[in-house]
């Protein structure tokens, strides 16, 4: 597990099909760790509507901090 992203924020680029159920486009969450799920590289996040399920990276972007947050550091 590569956790060296953990606390980022994230969102979703399209609609995910998961096992627990859909995974809107533009949902934020929040990076845990990354891996591998069942042979295939996964982002682990916990997801802003409560869902926490392992998604392919090419459908997840980290956001940038804003420029506020880092001039108030």
């Amino acid at each position: 597990m590569n956790r060296s992203r953990s606390g980022l924020r994230c969102r979703t680029l399209c609609n995910i099909i998961t096992s627990k159920g859909l995974l809107p486009q533009n949902t934020k969450g929040v990076f845990r760790s990354e891996g591998r799920h069942m042979g295939r590289p996964v982002i682990f996040a916990d997801w802003e509507n409560g869902m926490s399920v392992p998604v392919p990276p090419h459908e997840v972007a980290v956001l940038e901090p804003s420029v506020t947050m880092l001039s108030a550091a």
